[in-house]
């Protein structure tokens, strides 16, 4: 693609300050990897783009404000952002719901409708657990951009929506001194509720048609929670969302989530760093073995990798930190320049002791120089540091002559973060705790405790009888069906090395339903398949939404499977038919 300083600045503001590895600061990774950027914000096809260590603190000063930021990108169409007045409890009338009255709040997207032509569908692309606004102009306008490729291909109308309590769509200002209880309506039923009002009063100005979803086919289009909200929406509000495209969704929720890393073992090793597989796996196994057995020497490993100070925390969050080489593999696979794994792999596996450094064999260079050789080399990886800084929100200083405030068990700052702590914690899991096991990549003392005691460090006086101690998943499944949803008119896809294909549909887990047969050949119009089937495509050597990217990292299964969902909503929409009686099109009144 065509980058510019703009994009970059936008990505880079949009990525500063973030904290959790558990998906929001992923989302950032998507989105940058899909403008073409590696995480530093450098073009994934520049040379150079491995050079220098990402500096976010060389950025803060460039914001995401309007649409002058992206100012290459710029249409005839002038895209601002637009509100819709909604109530923070959807359900307060309803017989299971309480009946106090909360009031409202107004919810922000973005359109764009200069390729509309009477007829055609409205597509609605949900940007989830983020601030949507480094998202909308990018998906709207940037000829890169699927969605707007999307949109042009059918002369429809394109949403960016904005999910409630992120970005500007919130009813309470967000940051660490938030009251949990002003966290109470942030649920999943109630933002796709939000999503059912948007779109029964959805009208421009400029278009003398009614678009509403009674007279108009609406189209829902997401990637990972988004992409489970497209599934949710079509099987929860088949009248108002008359199609929708799940890229990457996880859609069974579940407390552990310790297979996260199972896909990366397996990705390494079809992308030939097996050998780095087996060395981290050897390193950290000895690093565990350091923590249990010798208390000196675990503080004397913190400071080696993070600095002085380091020492003083606790051998779970040090786990956190080492995992932080594995944070932009669902974005990247190997690749992301200077903070990708690629690069990581090429420092470790170097046999330095030479007259010439070589590269390791098959086997890693623990057999053959001794783990501990492997261990100094990562902590000696010029960017890990930095990284743990970024990731964490802390301030490690790397040496050890000085002292730096290398607190890794800090509460997240940043609103994105808190409130998609506050979701995964309540209801959906997603605990990315250690592999244990054959295929090991981190510590054993990132367990499944250390993962409940980031939520309740987070809100540590959150009521019980809206913050679980545990995420309450079992309801979620019963309330959303897990594994075994299946929406008519949904187009599924994954990538076969997503960490999160593990909880989809077309999980290939040894835990995961049996048997699912994926097809391609379109279903009939309103025809849901059987548990046994899945319309959906699994992308070869691939990770997290590849099908949502047209440069940078992709995958030539992405083409394909794009195509299997445009060929599908060419048939879909031949059934739609307007419905009778008057259109939606009153806004919801308080």
């Amino acid at each position: 693609m065509r980058s510019s300083t703009s994009i970059a600045a936008l990505a880079l503001a949009f990525l500063q300050g973030t904290a959790a590895m558990n998906n929001a600061i992923a989302r950032k990774f998507t989105l940058m990897a899909d403008m073409g950027l590696n995480p530093d914000g450098s073009p994934i096809d520049s040379p150079s783009a491995d050079d220098a260590p990402m500096s976010i603190a060389g950025f803060q000063s460039l914001k995401a404000s309007s649409a002058d930021t992206v100012s290459t990108l710029a249409a005839p169409e002038v895209i601002t952002p637009e509100y819709v007045e909604l109530p923070i409890d959807n359900f307060a009338n309803s017989n299971n719901q309480p009946t106090s009255y909360q009031g409202t709040f107004f919810n922000r997207y973005w359109v764009r409708s200069s390729a509309y032509k009477p007829g055609s569908p409205v597509f609605i692309y949900d940007v989830g657990e983020a601030n949507a606004e480094p998202n909308a102009l990018f998906r709207l306008q940037n000829e890169t951009s699927f969605f707007k490729q999307l949109v042009d291909q059918y002369n429809g109308i394109g949403i960016v929506w904005e999910h409630r309590f992120y970005g500007n769509s919130s009813p309470t200002p967000i940051d660490i001194n938030t009251p949990a209880e002003d966290f109470r309506y942030l649920t999943t039923e109630q933002s796709l509720a939000d999503v059912d009002r948007f779109a029964k009063q959805f009208s421009r100005k400029n278009i003398n048609y009614t678009l509403t979803p009674d007279k108009a086919p609406w189209v829902f289009v997401g990637g990972s929670y988004p992409a489970m909200r497209a599934a949710f929406m079509r099987n929860m509000y088949p009248d108002t969302i008359y199609a929708s495209y799940a890229s990457s969704a996880p859609v069974e929720a579940s407390v552990d989530q310790s297979f996260y890393f199972d896909p990366v073992w397996r990705g390494m090793q079809r992308y030939g760093f097996g050998n780095c597989s087996r060395d981290i796996q050897a390193a950290v196994r000895y690093m565990d073995r350091i923590m249990d057995t010798d208390q000196n020497a675990a503080a004397d490993l913190k400071i080696q990798f993070l600095g002085l100070g380091a020492e003083k925390n606790s051998h779970a969050t040090f786990a956190d930190a080492l995992s932080t080489i594995f944070y932009t593999w669902q974005s990247y696979g190997v690749e992301g320049g200077a903070q990708g794994l690629r690069r990581f792999c090429d420092w470790i596996e170097q046999d330095t002791d030479g007259m010439t450094p070589t590269i390791a064999g098959a086997d890693g260079l623990a057999k053959t120089k001794g783990i501990r050789y492997v261990v100094d080399r990562w902590a000696s990886f010029p960017y890990f540091n930095g990284n743990v800084n970024t990731y964490l929100e802390t301030e490690c200083s790397g040496k050890r002559n000085v002292t730096g405030d290398c607190d890794l068990d800090r509460r997240f700052t940043d609103p994105a973060s808190i409130s998609w702590t506050w979701q995964y914690c309540t209801q959906w899991g997603y605990f990315q705790s250690a592999n244990l096991g054959p295929n090991q990549l981190v510590s054993k003392y990132n367990s499944l405790t250390h993962q409940k005691d980031i939520c309740h460090r987070q809100f540590p006086a959150a009521p019980r009888d809206i913050f679980p101690e545990w995420p309450n998943t079992d309801r979620t499944n019963r309330v959303f069906g897990g594994w075994d949803i299946r929406p008519s008119n949904t187009y599924w896809s994954n990538g076969e090395f997503d960490p999160w294909r593990t909880l989809s549909p077309a999980s290939a887990e040894p835990f995961a339903p049996k048997g699912v047969r994926l097809f391609q050949d379109a279903p009939e119009c309103g025809k849901s398949t059987s548990k046994k089937e899945l319309f959906g495509y699994v992308i070869a050597n691939a990770q997290h939404c590849y099908d949502f990217r047209t440069t940078g990292v992709t995958a030539p299964g992405g083409v394909i499977s794009r195509g299997y969902f445009t060929a599908a909503l060419t048939k879909w929409l031949k059934c739609f038919a307007p419905k009778s009686g008057k259109p939606y099109g009153k806004p919801w009144k308080a």
